[in-house]
């Protein structure tokens, strides 16, 4: 064969290659090269874990230095939640299966007050797959009032679109670390699937005013929580703790899951994470009793007649890292945030830190922000009285 023609085909068949695997799906690689695809991103039913009854969400935060066409300047920080539930036993008065779908989402203004929205809404189950795509190796949900969209891939970036009121986040993150994961049986079976640091970019608008994001730390995680035999999954916990700090080299990642047993200060799952994030590794993990967990400066909280506490500091440790923060400025979700006081199942309280929480690593010590949620079941204020 003349050498130009062999030439020519090899470098076509190099290009159709190079084009297969570019639109291959993928967070990662095998031992082989060869790119395949993850299946955590998409959605799931309760059938796939032989639920009663299971939830599922999909979380993004940020924490963003925005700036107007007239220069003016904000900071602002968020979290955002798309979520679904499912059971057998979900049904209208006609016995119609239906699906919950729900979102919600607080605002942290630097140096104003927090707020935030919680909406929910039933679909017939039969119709859940017109926003929810389920066991494909990415995410698409689109919320029922066609204002709220999240979708993508760990290896594509994830864009969200939201509009609640004043307020339009048309953002783009794209993860810069490895997928890590939290999972456990007890005291409730749950997996998350994070990725603990990235980029955002794009705009906001608020009150009418369009803001250009300029310098931003994100996070993403997909989490799913379930129960074979109780009537919801909330049921099977007092609570847990969750929380993920960002400082100039380094990200922590903490997961506490408290049983019945455990009480408002004391966790059966305990998992931490220290990531660097420029390089995307994964330094250093550590579980259960490696985890010294100590929660400070409890403040009480009345909830329609009921008394929950929450800490309002936390520090964690374990040999060779010590991080802190604090609750500083906070959101809480429960049965109040709803029209007509609709049962939510919990009480959370997600907090954002903007600047000096820390972390300590060796003899390295570095100061950043941090989001910090203490979320208590009803089930677990109505087991453990406050002292």
């Amino acid at each position: 064969m003349n050498p130009k023609y062999l030439k020519m085909m090899i470098l076509l068949l190099l290009t159709l290659c190079t084009a297969s695997m570019a639109d291959a799906e993928s967070s990662s690689k095998n031992s082989k090269n060869v790119a395949f695809l993850d299946y955590t991103e998409g959605g799931h039913n309760d059938t796939d874990f032989n639920a009663t009854f299971m939830s599922e969400w999909w979380y993004q935060n940020g924490d963003m230095k925005l700036v107007a066409k007239d220069g003016e300047k904000k900071k602002l920080a968020f979290f955002i939640v798309m979520a679904h539930q499912e059971s057998p036993e979900l049904k209208d008065e006609s016995g119609t299966n239906l699906s919950y779908l729900s979102t919600f989402y607080g605002l942290y203004p630097y140096e104003e007050n927090a707020t935030h929205n919680f909406t929910r809404t039933l679909v017939p189950r039969s119709s859940i797959e017109n926003y929810i795509e389920f066991h494909v190796p990415y995410l698409n949900f689109t919320y029922p009032d066609g204002l709220k969209r999240f979708y993508g891939s760990g290896a594509r970036g994830y864009m969200l679109n939201y509009s609640f009121d004043n307020m339009q986040l048309n953002l783009f993150f794209k993860p810069r670390v490895k997928k890590t994961v939290d999972s456990a049986i007890e005291p409730v079976n749950f997996t998350t699937y994070e990725y603990a640091y990235g980029k955002l970019r794009g705009s906001v608008v608020i009150d009418g005013k369009e803001y250009r994001v300029m310098q931003t730390n994100g996070y993403f995680d997909h989490m799913i929580p379930y129960t074979h035999d109780q009537a919801t999954w909330q049921m099977e916990m007092h609570g847990w703790s969750w929380s993920e700090v960002t400082t100039d080299k380094y990200q922590t990642i903490f997961y506490g899951v408290r049983s019945m047993d455990d009480g408002y200060e004391n966790y059966t799952y305990k998992h931490l994470t220290l990531i660097n994030k420029h390089t995307g590794r994964i330094i250093a993990e550590y579980f259960g009793d490696q985890v010294n967990v100590d929660e400070k400066n409890w403040e009480y909280v009345e909830v329609k007649d009921r008394t929950v506490k929450r800490p309002s500091k936390l520090e964690i440790s374990t040999p060779g890292l010590e991080i802190s923060m604090n609750a500083q400025s906070v959101v809480q979700l429960d049965e109040t945030s709803l029209p007509s006081g609709q049962p939510v199942g919990f009480v959370d309280f997600m907090a954002f830190q903007p600047d000096e929480a820390t972390i300590k690593y060796r003899k390295n010590l570095e100061m950043g922000s941090a989001f910090y949620e203490y979320m208590v079941t009803d089930p677990g204020i109505s087991a453990s009285s406050p002292e």
